[in-house]
């Protein structure tokens, strides 16, 4: 089985070195480096590196990296495509990875909820799909109920997409799946168009492609297999008083992980991957 793992990175040297030397034995990497980020990598036979995009947290960039990553892995036809991040690290071998997506081949593994279905997300999330997204300094100087205000007045008034799916912008898929949301974006150039401007889109556009095909009766609603918890709406560091949790985990990669932080954490369980 020939697996890509495509990595997004921005910081910690050390860290994104090791977790590519770990991976690159048995996967072929795609790793794209943040612009504005200081990091220099270099390619290697099987470790295709890109320093093409300034990625901004919540933004549009988020979406045009990963199409770019996902469009370059494709070229090379691969079983399967890993999509995870610098500060992620695989919790099971290189070896059980692969057996885990050989006895489940033909399965997608996304968090894909179902919005207007789901109770205390629609609201929310309807905001983050019709309120626009300037950027950054745009939602630090407006208070969310001015936003809101805003981008209720006038010609641009947007409504809520129709048929969407809310889960992870992380995601474990098979190439028929790729095959199809590339060729669905091609063909669809208004759908990725309506997501412009839109904060965290990345996490509702590839999630919904699938779950609104035939693709929906394959999928594994489980977020990548991976360890997280969460505080607040964001994943907390994981530190060495998580390491019992993550040794009796069955998740595949968990995250995040911080080399400044808690360095210990990350010794500790590349050493039990041995």
């Amino acid at each position: 089985m020939r697996i890509a793992i495509l990595i997004q990175v921005h910081k910690n040297e050390n860290q994104i070195v090791r977790l590519i030397n770990h991976l690159k034995r048995d996967f072929d990497l795609y790793v794209h480096i943040d612009k504005k980020s200081k990091l220099e990598l270099d390619s290697e036979e099987n470790v295709f590196v890109y320093k093409k995009y300034t990625v901004a947290h919540g933004g549009f960039t988020q979406i045009t990296n990963t199409l770019f990553m996902l469009r370059e892995a494709f070229k090379n036809n691969y079983d399967r495509y890993l999509f995870i991040s610098g500060q992620d690290m695989p919790l099971k071998s290189n070896e059980y990875i692969i057996d885990f997506f050989k006895k489940n081949k033909d399965k997608e593994f996304l968090l894909c909820h179902e919005v207007k279905k789901t109770d205390g997300i629609y609201d929310s999330l309807s905001k983050r799909m019709n309120n626009y997204n300037f950027g950054f300094w745009y939602r630090k100087i407006l208070h969310v109920s001015l936003r809101t205000f805003i981008s209720n007045i006038g010609p641009w008034r947007r409504s809520f997409p129709a048929n969407i799916y809310f889960g992870s912008a992380w995601f474990n898929i098979t190439h028929n799946a790729l095959d199809y949301i590339l060729k669905y974006i091609d063909e669809n150039p208004s759908y990725i168009e309506r997501f412009k401007y839109t904060w965290s889109a990345d996490e509702v556009i590839f999630n919904s492609i699938l779950m609104n095909s035939d693709f929906k009766y394959k999928t594994i609603n489980d977020d990548v297999l991976r360890y997280m918890v969460w505080n607040g709406g964001v994943p907390n560091l994981l530190l060495m008083k998580d390491y019992d949790y993550l040794k009796d985990s069955n998740a595949l990669f968990a995250r995040k992980f911080d080399e400044n932080i808690d360095n210990d954490i990350i010794e500790r369980l590349y050493n039990d991957l041995g």
